[in-house]
């Protein structure tokens, strides 16, 4: 498949409009000839590994490998962000459970200790 199609479908499929509009640029830039790490680097909304990996794969003629690699390496990194961020809403779930538990144990043991009061 041809490098444009392929950014075009790519670019069709993203949701946010700024990163639309980036890709978009970037499309025309590679249609101009420019090369695809140039013309994603000149979007600015790439990591800095993303596009040396790009690099390398069009230096080497395997851009397809290295694509399939960046594409591995991003997912790793998305689960490793999703897996802290998990980690770190564990204890303060914990924290909101206690909270709501000693606020119910108050509901219950208040009144009864009024009922104490109200005796002597």
């Amino acid at each position: 498949m041809p490098l444009v199609d392929a950014m075009t479908i790519a670019s069709e499929v993203v949701s946010n409009e700024w990163m639309k509009q980036r890709l978009s640029d970037a499309i025309q830039r590679v249609t101009e000839g420019s090369s695809l790490r140039a013309a994603l680097e000149s979007t600015g909304s790439f990591p800095p590994m993303f596009l040396h990996m790009i690099a390398s794969g069009e230096s080497s003629g395997e851009l397809d490998v290295m694509l399939a690699k960046v594409a591995d390496y991003q997912q790793q990194e998305l689960e490793r962000i999703v897996t802290t961020l998990v980690r770190l809403f564990e204890p303060l779930m914990l924290l909101v459970m206690a909270a709501v538990v000693l606020v119910i144990v108050m509901a219950i043991l208040l009144p009864i200790l009024n009922m104490n009061t109200l005796v002597m």
